[in-house]
């Protein structure tokens, strides 16, 4: 999906998590958490990221800025699970 497009999803539908890979073909993830968190609309919204780039350095930083959990590519299922069940509402 487009970084631009799911903005303007989130904003329209809120959702209950966003998932979030940072390499999408027209802004970067970093900048989309960037802008959800900037957004009062979307501010609340816990972010995971998805990714496979993942230096101690990147890591820190997106989850300094507002990123919920960062988790690894390739990574286990069961482990996603884990993040969205401590995320998500009962």
């Amino acid at each position: 999906m487009q970084g631009r497009l799911g903005l303007g999803l989130a904003r329209e539908h809120r959702p209950a998590v966003v998932l979030l890979d940072l390499h999408l073909p027209d802004v970067s993830g970093q900048e989309v958490l960037q802008r959800l968190r900037e957004d009062p609309t979307t501010a609340t919204i816990p972010v995971v990221i998805l990714s496979a780039d993942a230096t101690p350095g990147q890591v820190q930083r997106l989850l300094a800025s507002g990123a919920a959990a960062y988790l690894t590519k390739p990574f286990d299922v069961r482990q996603l699970l884990r993040v969205l069940d401590d995320l998500l509402p009962d």
